[in-house]
């Protein structure tokens, strides 16, 4: 899969976990885009015609709600129980379930927790 990871998203660990899965992933920092606010980022994704990866739910599922045909957006919850904290080994294995199971990621907005 073609990723853009969000700044709040991108240790270095985790692209690299994503990598070696086989997804062509790029992270904001490599784009020189750290700091853009989220429309600017989102933007960016859609441009390079690569799914956001993002822990930011809330801002980017608003922006997907208003682009119909986005190249679809990946989140991840944090919500402090350590029970529901996802480590890179845990989202590298939703990627690639929700991507086993052919849905589509064009248009939509996937929460990688359910896929933990």
């Amino acid at each position: 899969m073609k990723l853009l990871v969000d700044e709040d998203s991108q240790a270095r660990r985790l692209l690299d976990a994503l990598r070696q899965a086989g997804h062509d992933v790029l992270s904001v920092a490599e784009l020189g885009c750290n700091g853009l606010p989220d429309a600017q980022v989102f933007a960016q994704a859609q441009s390079q015609g690569r799914t956001l990866l993002t822990h930011n739910v809330a801002d980017f599922l608003a922006l997907a709600r208003q682009a119909d045909g986005h190249t679809g957006v990946l989140a991840i919850f944090r919500d402090g129980n350590p029970r529901h904290t996802m480590d890179y080994g845990h989202i590298v294995r939703a990627i690639d379930a929700l991507q086993a199971a052919g849905l589509p990621v064009q248009g939509q907005f996937h929460i990688l927790n359910h896929w933990r």
